[in-house]
């Protein structure tokens, strides 16, 4: 048995994260002896470049490595539907992924795909309240809460809701908003008008569906242009609400309400992805049942959320994910095909 390098790889990567993610998969991509054919997101051109001249400096044969820019509906549909693609790693919307699903069917093109997520963290009686605040926090607004492994559903204990959600509204006005390099702010802006217009329409959409603003949730003018949001604490949610079944990509925190650890792993388990999720708890005992029955390619244990190394697989369940896991050794189930021989001894001379 051998592996082998699968061919072509189309990389079609997003601007959340648009130097880690494209390296993640252009590394063994060309590591395992594939060519490489990658579609940046259209909003971090600038990036995509830069990355693209380092690879280009090294010594990789002429046309093994290449970028090539503009819209996903004219240059990526035009990837996805290529007979000369035999991969496409893609990490974007659920939608799109579905789009490009659909439309390398008809070559059977092998494909892996990071999707969607809706990302929960339960907050158990027992937990450590300044820790569970500080790593809701991290988690939610991370990034300005632009991350697939973000955890936007906080779903808590009644025996500590209270006292929480008073840190955590605390923990939610307390980082400064601006230039997210200027020093002493620790959140950015949003990538782009729409996004924030996007993310305010969820704001209104759960105020309209009956959910508490406790702070937040609003445009920030700054001294440097910007789209920029406060930070917004959303409670007395429900898990049928849009806020809670959609993913937002923003700086929004939905607390949910949970009677017991067993109503609180049941509402964490009714959605349809499955990326990551995380518990804050003492129990070793309900900590290993977390682990065990959790439905989600990544689980933490009184980590945030949004934590993963590169070292080990990353994907998801459901609409997260689609195809091999990406990153560590198993890499090598998407950018290689096994080959198996069958050798029968010769005659000896």
């Amino acid at each position: 048995m051998r592996r082998e390098p699968v061919g072509v790889v189309a990389i079609i990567s997003p601007w959340n994260f648009p130097i880690a993610t494209p390296a993640w998969k252009i590394a063994p991509a060309l590591a395992y002896g594939n060519a490489v054919v990658w579609k940046p997101a259209n909003l971090t051109p600038a990036s995509a470049v830069m990355l693209a001249e380092i690879i280009a400096r090294q010594d990789i044969p002429k046309g093994v490595f290449n970028l090539v820019a503009g819209p996903g509906r004219e240059v990526g549909q035009r990837l996805v539907e290529s007979a000369l693609v035999d991969a496409i790693g893609f990490t974007g919307s659920v939608p799109v992924g579905r789009g490009i699903a659909a439309a390398a069917t008809a070559n059977m093109t092998k494909l892996q795909m990071e999707m969607g997520s809706k990302n929960p963290m339960l907050i158990m009686e027992d937990a450590d309240l300044d820790l569970a605040v500080a790593h809701a926090a991290n988690a939610a607004f991370g990034g300005t809460g632009q991350k697939c492994t973000a955890a936007s559903r906080l779903i808590v204990h009644e025996a500590v809701h209270d006292a929480f959600v008073e840190r955590l509204v605390a923990a939610a006005r307390a980082p400064k908003v601006g230039h997210a390099l200027d020093q002493g702010r620790q959140i950015g802006p949003v990538v782009s008008e729409g996004q924030l217009q996007q993310n305010l329409d969820y704001i209104r959409i759960g105020q309209e569906e009956g959910a508490e603003l406790l702070c937040g949730g609003d445009r920030l003018e700054r001294a440097t242009p910007g789209h920029y949001m406060a930070p917004a604490v959303l409670a007395g949610t429900r898990n049928d609400m849009r806020i809670n079944r959609e993913e937002m990509f923003a700086p929004i925190i939905c607390v949910i309400r949970a009677g017991s650890y067993d109503e609180a792993l049941a509402i964490a388990n009714d959605r349809a992805f499955g990326l990551t999720a995380g518990i804050m708890t003492r129990s070793l005992a309900r900590a290993s049942h977390f682990r065990a029955n959790m439905r989600a390619g990544c689980v933490m244990v009184n980590l945030p959320a949004a934590g993963t190394d590169y070292h080990v697989p990353f994907g998801g369940r459901g609409a997260s994910s689609f195809g091999p896991r990406e990153q560590g050794r198993y890499a090598a189930e998407f950018y290689t095909t096994v080959k198996t021989a069958y050798v029968a001894a010769g005659v000896p001379e």
